[in-house]
């Protein structure tokens, strides 16, 4: 179900990424082609851009691909490194879960507030950290819950 749930964000990522660079080629064609501007354009690529990256780091999440400073662990022994990876990752979640609750606040009060090229709520730029959050969190009780039953 992960590796599902994985090659879906990956290519949601790609088909967006592609979105992107067909706007940003349509501003420039429209610039320098037909001496006009796409604004809007340049503005939604860069929302697209930061959503790409918030359900890129998802990707990464759950991948384990983040960068880690194992030092420690490559010294320690087996279980002490098992321990250590579980107290790490109850602070990786802690960590998230404080992020992801000061997060509703700010996606709130930038929901009243507009693009400024297209009448847009800022809504739907500002709440991609808070849906990656929710989305690592999600995984972070579903592999906690996968380990305990030893799958």
């Amino acid at each position: 179900m992960e590796k599902k749930f994985v090659k879906i964000l990956e290519k949601f990522c790609g088909a967006l990424l592609a979105v992107m660079v067909l706007l940003l080629f349509a501003q420039v064609a429209t610039r320098y082609i037909l001496r006009g501007s796409l604004l809007w354009a340049g503005e939604m690529a860069v929302w697209i851009f930061v959503w790409v990256s918030f359900l890129g780091s998802v990707v990464l999440f759950i991948n384990n691909k983040h960068i880690i400073v194992d030092v420690v662990s490559s010294i320690l022994p087996r279980k002490a490194n098992a321990v250590l990876a579980a107290i790490s990752s109850v602070i990786v979640f802690v960590f998230i879960a404080i992020i992801f609750y000061h997060s509703i606040p700010v996606v709130i009060s930038y929901s009243n507030q507009t693009a400024t090229s297209i009448p847009v709520s800022k809504f739907y730029l500002f709440s991609s950290l808070t849906a990656a959050l929710f989305l690592m969190m999600a995984h972070s009780v579903y592999s906690f819950i996968k380990k305990i039953r030893g799958r």
